[in-house]
């Protein structure tokens, strides 16, 4: 696979005295689907920021030629909207401000996800909202899909349509860098894993070779190294 994006990480918050990243390189290689996995606070929310372009790296990081920064589709933690704002609007709103939104696939896929078009986004539940969020970052005709902690307070039983939309999207010219606490959840559809450990390096896992060589699900595996740091 080619490389997308390579080089070290540097960030520190605090006038320095607080360091999230020290020269902590990371690669990211096209077409593969990434879960970054590691504690909580441990820099899974920055790393995503930096690769995403929304948050200033103080290092070098290389994006290869063939990489668009206007083709890198970005779901945040938290969804960004106007209080008056329904589903409906949101996704006009990206349809106008961004050639590379499909508003037909934003809409096609409202009924897979029981989102409602004239719901009012400021009255939907946490869950309801991320999925929304979901749906927007999906929506993107993009080439780089980075994704933080989709999934929490969400049901459970949305989770096959959340994998199937992931595999529907996916080709060998789509990546897509996916944070969460629920390995299990993902694992069925990612190829790498990125661990963050304590020590702020971060280690890369294939989830094939996971399997057959340690005999173990990606999540136990990840478990067991977070034990052992």
């Amino acid at each position: 696979m080619a490389v997308m994006i390579k080089g070290e990480i540097r960030k520190s918050y605090d006038h320095g005295k607080v360091i999230v990243f020290d020269d902590t390189y990371v690669e990211i290689q096209k077409g593969e689907i990434y879960l970054i996995a590691g504690r909580n606070a441990v820099g899974k929310s920055t790393l995503l920021r930096i690769l995403a372009g929304v948050e200033q790296n103080e290092h070098n990081l290389y994006l290869m030629h063939f990489v668009n920064r206007n083709k890198i589709s970005y779901m945040p933690s938290k969804l960004v909207y106007y209080p008056y704002m329904k589903v409906s609007d949101l996704i006009l709103f990206y349809q106008t401000v961004n050639k590379n939104f499909n508003f037909t696939y934003a809409y096609d896929q409202l009924s897979l996800l029981s989102l409602k078009k004239d719901a009012v986004i400021r009255k939907m539940s946490e869950g309801k909202k991320k999925i929304l969020a979901f749906l927007i970052c999906l929506s993107f005709e993009a080439d780089l899909y980075i994704i933080d902690e989709p999934f929490p307070n969400v049901d459970l039983l949305f989770d096959e349509n959340f994998r199937k939309m992931i595999i529907e999207r996916y080709t060998e010219d789509k990546t897509f860098i996916i944070a969460t606490h629920q390995i299990n959840e993902f694992e069925a559809v990612a190829s790498k894993c990125l661990l963050i450990k304590k020590n702020k390096e971060i280690d890369v896992y294939d989830v094939e070779e996971v399997r057959k060589n340690e005999k173990k699900s990606l999540e136990i595996f990840i478990k067991i190294k977070m034990r052992e740091e």
